[in-house]
């Protein structure tokens, strides 16, 4: 895994540091029950178990566990690696209801099972591609779309087309779905009302905007978590109550964009139970679990963010969450700790001009700098596998929130929007002076982030030597060949870039001048590149490009390619390519900032 003329002694190994397990997901039955699900790695592959009030009762690539009367429902994979649909009697054995290629979620109504997935189709075949969206990260080429199913006696399709089901709810009676029917290849989403005898919607939504998360309360009044604001990737998301108008605030936007790299896959939900609905909210670096009725009420409190959380019939709430040192907590009446014996060390917050953070091994030893991606993500309370892996071999880590993180206020949040490069690496590099300052650090630095860190990463070294070594991760260098290749990147790069029309000739221009390709002669550092092959969001072509250009230059550089992994290949890649992903980055920071 490592140069072979460079041995390195190590106080956490990369397979010690993702030795954690991970709570995945909730569930509370009306009785109080919990049903949660732990995921980990073994023999480097992802495996996980349901457990049922603390105890295991089914392990194997299982997710999505619920009770509907005495049965017990659940995803798995089975030995042909297709995803079913199984159930089973407490002292029963397990029966196999239906298979597809995915199953994203699944709810029950009283003429069966009403389930989002996607068919199975054979990937050898040529492809022909007809619309801007033709492939997704993840995904790959979109030769089927998530559709609703419902399961009786039989697997029967209900909604389907050229673009995906992202969401159900029901109340047994009312069934509503949000799609991409309207706009799929800018990815924006509606909410419909469902005729189950014949397919029909009834569309509910108004103007544009991003449906996240839905939820049907008992009366069959509907909540979803987004917003109205069009193509917005910095919007700031709230509670709407489409039919009744009403819009509510948690914090400073609903639902949690603090990211980890934690491979929990958890996914966004909101839950809506008699008049009060359940929703993640971000305030800064915290997630915390809101209640909104008349108006939005903080539940959890604490420097934590929460992932997820389940709440019943009777209010009953359970959740889990992460902290900076620890994975996962699930809480419901006590704590559990999955990983008793893991207790990260503890990052120490720093409030000026922006919000960030330092973990401070000693101020002689080299420092990393951690640029998160998004642009309109955001770093906070989180759990970071890989920061105390550097952390526990000997380097600080300090990482920051500059001007166009989310968690701040929408004008904070767009505050990048055409100015990738500009106020934002101000701010990171303004924060890294003060740090430097604040804790008299000695030793050298070194640079790394992932998508927009990764352009962020690219960027700095084409416009200071400060740094001595860097990392760039599923980067961006081009812009303007992104619009071509990404999945998203036509669109994208066009509203973060403030223009309308990438291919206008002084578009172009812009977008050029604001690429880390543009300025590579400049470049002195030397920089990793590691990259998916699979990945659709920042395509491997981006690499590509700045580690050729740097080879030309003269520059130290290598290209780490993992095949078979996408754009999420850091938080939830094949396990042998994450650990691996350790070994070069260590190696790569040990070899240019401690030698």
């Amino acid at each position: 895994m490592l140069n072979a003329s460079f041995l390195l002694i190590f106080l956490m190994t990369p397979e010690e540091a993702y030795s954690i397990k991970l709570i995945s997901d909730v569930r509370l039955t009306s009785e109080g029950n919990l049903l949660h699900v732990e995921t980990w790695i073994e023999d480097y592959d992802y495996v996980s178990a349901i457990f049922l009030n603390g105890k295991r009762i089914i392990k194997g690539k299982v997710s999505l566990p619920k009770f509907n009367g005495e049965y017990l429902y659940y995803v798995k994979e089975d030995k042909k690696n297709e995803v079913c649909l199984f159930r089973k009697l407490q002292y029963g054995d397990e029966e196999k209801l239906f298979c597809l290629s995915k199953i994203s979620d699944y709810v029950f109504h009283p003429k069966g099972i009403l389930v989002i997935g996607e068919d199975k189709t054979n990937k050898k075949e040529p492809f022909e591609a007809t619309k801007l969206k033709y492939r997704f990260d993840s995904r790959g080429l979109l030769r089927t779309r998530q559709s609703l199913y419902l399961f009786s006696t039989k697997l029967e399709k209900i909604i389907s087309g050229d673009f995906d089901v992202t969401g159900v709810a029901t109340n047994g009676k009312r069934v509503v779905i949000s799609a991409t029917k309207e706009n799929d290849d800018i990815g924006l989403s509606d909410v419909y009302e469902v005729d189950l005898s014949n397919g029909d919607l009834i569309r509910i939504t108004k103007g544009e905007g991003v449906v996240n998360a839905l939820a049907v309360n008992e009366k069959g009044e509907i909540a979803y978590l987004g917003h109205r604001k069009g193509i917005a990737p910095w919007a700031v998301e709230e509670i709407i109550l489409p039919e009744e108008d009403k819009s509510f605030l948690c914090g400073n936007t609903c639902g949690g964009h603090v990211l980890t790299d934690l491979f929990d896959g958890v996914k966004t939900r909101i839950s809506f139970v008699g008049d009060t609905v359940y929703s993640l909210g971000q305030v800064k670096g915290e997630v915390q679990l809101y209640k909104i009725n008349d108006k939005a009420e903080q539940v959890t409190e604490g420097k934590i963010v929460v992932r997820g959380f389940d709440v019943n019939s009777k209010g009953d709430i359970a959740y889990f969450y992460t902290t900076p040192t620890k994975p996962s907590i699930l809480h419901y009446k006590e704590d559990y700790d999955p990983n008793p014996g893991v207790e990260g060390v503890p990052p120490q917050e720093i409030n000026d001009e922006i919000q960030g953070w330092a973990i401070i091994t000693d101020p002689n030893n080299p420092t990393i700098l951690f640029i998160h991606g998004g642009p309109h993500a955001a770093y906070g309370y989180g759990y970071f596998i890989e920061f105390q892996f550097f952390a526990s071999n000997g380097f600080n880590i300090i990482y920051c929130n500059p001007r166009g993180s989310q968690g701040y206020g929408e004008d904070f949040a767009k505050a990048c929007v055409g100015d990738w490069g500009g106020k934002d690496m101000q701010d990171i590099i303004n924060f890294t002076k003060k740090v430097i300052e604040k804790y008299g650090l000695k030793g050298k630095l070194g640079v790394t982030g992932g998508s927009y860190g990764g352009y962020m990463t690219n960027w700095i070294v084409t416009q200071t030597d400060m740094f001595s070594a860097a990392i760039s991760e599923r980067s961006i260098s081009n812009l303007v060949s992104m619009c071509g290749t990404s999945d998203i990147g036509f669109w994208f790069n066009t509203i973060e870039a403030g223009i309308d029309d990438p291919w206008k000739p002084e578009n172009i221009d812009k977008l050029m001048k604001m690429s880390p390709i543009y300025y590579v002669k400049n470049v002195k550092t030397p920089t990793m590149l590691i990259h998916g092959e699979n990945d659709y969001r920042c395509p491997i072509e981006q690499a590509e490009q700045f580690f050729i250009a740097l080879k030309m230059n003269g520059v130290p550089t290598v290209l780490e390619r993992y095949p078979g992994d996408s754009h999420e290949h850091a938080r939830r890649g094949k396990p042998r390519n994450m650990i691996d992903r350790l070994y070069k980055k260590i190696w790569w920071f040990t070899k240019f900032l401690k030698s």
